[in-house]
């Protein structure tokens, strides 16, 4: 979070990005999707028992994964996808931020906005919860 609020003041300050009057809410996006990242990556810590190595590649694997089916590594993939399975970017992490941050600049109502906020939590709470459960079942030797 720290880092993604460096981000903020370089592209401020130092690149001259003008957010406009919606940089609260932009601010909230941002916040959300780091939450979502830790629980992410909580997730995959608690659930696959493999090296660090392996957990660093299912993390990697599954955000380059996410971000195609969002449409970042071009647009057309997130209209076949809305198009065809749009389940898919219902649940998708990425999605929800990029939809988030297009319905905040493109809409005249937050409606939406919400909706794909509210998403990303709802997302990132069912994550720790299964987590939750994954680290319930651990036994200690110590204990």
């Amino acid at each position: 979070l720290l880092g993604v609020f460096l981000l903020f003041l370089y592209t401020i300050f130092v690149l001259n990005v003008d957010y406009g009057p919606n940089m609260p809410l932009v601010v909230l996006t941002a916040v959300a999707g780091s939450f979502a990242g830790l629980s992410i990556g909580i997730f995959v810590s608690s659930v696959f028992k493999k090296s660090e190595n392996a957990k660093i590649g299912i993390i990697v694997g599954s955000t380059m994964f996410f971000s195609f089916l969002a449409g970042m590594m071009g647009i057309t993939m997130k209209y076949v996808i809305d198009t065809n399975m749009p389940i898919l970017n219902i649940i998708n992490p990425v999605n929800m931020i990029t939809d988030a941050l297009y319905a905040l600049y493109s809409y005249n109502t937050l409606n939406r906005f919400i909706f794909d906020i509210g998403s990303l939590l709802i997302f990132s709470f069912v994550l720790l919860g299964i987590s939750y459960m994954f680290f319930r079942r651990n036994k200690y030797d110590s204990i």
